[in-house]
């Protein structure tokens, strides 16, 4: 008899739900009336995701001084290659090009014409360091890129130019050096980008 009845009560409730859930469910709507033209208003709401920006560009770099090749020594870098991978337009932006340590020497950032260069002594050689960034060429990049080199000495945030959706733009390091080197060495800098929507 007790489980005939506890039937019957959990049928109750199993109706009494669906009713409320079904309410619920028409209470979202409305009913308009009236004679002659009758209008009726209807909330449209939307949902927007953000666009993944999506960029692809070398993890490492590596650069190198040679003191006795050509009148000046040769700097020699490989191309640093940014390819935009998202669905739009990127602005790139070069944070800074900063010297870091962890190398056997960290130079000390100056700018190109902060000292003359082939007269540096050990020491001074050791020291110091103009290296800069630019875009290498016109490939791939939007009218209105800058063809300014950022200084990693006093380099603010700059902007360098738009790549189009699939496009790609190269980079390209440059440098300013001493001499006098007494021995092989090794020296690091971090560069860091910022890629937005255009």
């Amino acid at each position: 008899m007790r489980a005939s009845i506890k039937k019957i009560i959990t049928g109750i409730l199993t109706v009494v739900i669906l009713v409320v859930f079904g309410i619920n469910a028409f209470a979202a709507n409305t009913t308009n009336t009236g004679t002659g033209t009758v209008t009726g208003n209807v909330a449209v709401n939307g949902t927007i995701s953000p666009l993944t920006i999506s960029v692809t560009h070398p993890l490492t770099v590596a650069y190198a001084i040679d003191p006795n090749n050509g009148v000046g020594g040769t700097f020699t870098a490989p191309d640093i290659t940014v390819q935009n991978i998202t669905k739009a337009p990127i602005n790139v932006t070069i944070n800074s090009l900063t010297a870091t340590s962890g190398g056997t020497l960290t130079f000390t950032d100056v700018l190109p014409g902060a000292k003359t260069w082939p007269n540096l002594n050990l020491a001074d050689s050791k020291k110091y360091l103009a290296l800069g960034i630019l875009i290498k060429n016109s490939t791939g990049w939007s009218t209105g890129y800058t063809t300014t080199t950022m200084n990693s000495a006093g380099g603010t945030a700059t902007m360098f130019g738009v790549l189009p959706a699939t496009a790609s733009g190269v980079f390209t390091l440059t440098a300013n050096f001493g001499l006098a080197f007494d021995s092989a060495y090794t020296a690091n800098h971090n560069l860091v980008f910022m890629f937005q929507l255009n």
